[in-house]
């Protein structure tokens, strides 16, 4: 059975317990205050009393705090503005009353950012898809395959070679990217990417995809970065940069995760490797897709002469864990095995592989 739903006031305090775990005290506060005003019966008690979404599975204090952002960097808060870091401002003494005022006063783009889905295409999540890409490349024995990701947002960690990892004692991508994953990057024990492959294809899917190229999409992105975490704001902003001018960049589709795996994977020559991919999207799917999702996968492999590796980034209590399934030609030689945990944005990737 699952959790029963939270109410609005609760999510809230959940959500600043973990945006103060996560590094962001901005959102801590903010978060903290808006449960207050609940009980005070202030413009956030309006703001519940309204809500026609799920307060907790459905990010309803994020989605808030998205569409605050989204004014800030826009210029049509200031007020918010010269608080963020985002923005170039330093949180001050008014911050707290500024942001509530900014509720009452930003009805009508509240209520369209509540309509509008979480989404930041994390890109520090490609730490751990450079692990499990090189770990399934030193398991199959390959130099190349082909990646596919659902839930793949803008598209942006399919870009993963065009970025640059290093271990200090390995290296993988362009040495010159804007994004860079050095020292801070990795956690103890630092895991290895060596032997990393290069890419035959990349495409991915989304039920709500965005477009690099689109300016209102690239907003909504960066307005779900936390204002105060400016090296994550950053290195997005940096990897949309250099989706606009890639070669190899493409929209994802919008599309069933379980419905486009099949068609991907049925247009993917046998004798070819084959690499899947997700990242903090599994407890999205439906139960029906989830099914699906996997029996595509497991009839694909069972008629395949190449490797097929299936990756996943996905939830493990405080942290997120790396697992992969890799299948040569029909047979199932790892299932299950967890390589590498890391924070939910991906940094601080550690090895777990034996």
């Amino acid at each position: 059975m699952p959790a029963p739903e939270l109410t609005f006031h609760d999510a809230l305090l959940q959500q600043s317990a973990s945006c103060n775990q996560l590094g962001s005290p901005i959102y801590a506060d903010i978060f903290h205050a808006m449960a207050l005003d609940i009980e005070s019966n202030g413009v956030t008690a309006r703001i519940s009393d309204n809500l026609t979404i799920r307060p907790q599975r459905d990010a309803a204090p994020l989605r808030i705090a998205g569409a605050i952002h989204r004014l800030a960097l826009t210029g049509k808060a200031p007020d918010i503005a010269r608080h963020f870091p985002s923005t170039g401002g330093t949180p001050g003494p008014t911050l707290i009353v500024d942001y509530l005022d900014a509720l009452t006063t930003f009805r009508n783009e509240i209520e369209d950012g509540l309509a509008r889905s979480v989404q930041t295409n994390e890109v520090g999540r490609t730490t751990m898809l450079v692990t499990g890409m090189s770990c399934f490349a030193r398991a199959a024995g390959i130099q190349q395959t082909h990646l596919r990701e659902i839930g793949s947002s803008c598209g942006l960690n399919l870009q993963v070679d065009n970025y640059f990892f290093d271990t200090n004692d390995c290296e993988y991508g362009d040495r010159n990217a804007r994004v860079q994953f050095t020292a801070n990057a990795w956690g103890s024990p630092i895991p290895d990417i060596s032997q990393c492959p290069s890419l035959l294809s990349r495409h991915g899917c989304d039920v709500a995809p965005l477009n690099a190229h689109n300016e209102n999409d690239q907003l909504t992105l960066l307005s779900f970065v936390w204002p105060d975490q400016f090296e994550r704001f950053e290195r997005l902003r940096h990897a949309i940069e250099n989706a606009c001018v890639s070669p190899t960049y493409a929209p994802p589709d919008q599309q069933d995760a379980a419905v486009w795996i099949h068609e991907q994977l049925a247009k993917i020559p046998s004798n070819e490797p084959v690499l899947i991919f997700h990242s903090i999207v599994w407890q999205y799917l439906s139960r029906e897709t989830k099914d699906q999702f996997r029996a595509e996968v497991d009839g694909f492999c069972a008629q395949r002469e190449a490797p097929t590796g299936w990756l996943r980034m996905e939830p493990a209590g405080p942290v997120a864990d790396l697992r992969i399934d890799i299948w040569q030609g029909a047979r199932k030689t790892h299932s299950d095995q967890v390589l590498a945990d890391s924070s939910y944005h991906g940094i601080g990737t550690r090895s777990l592989a034996i």
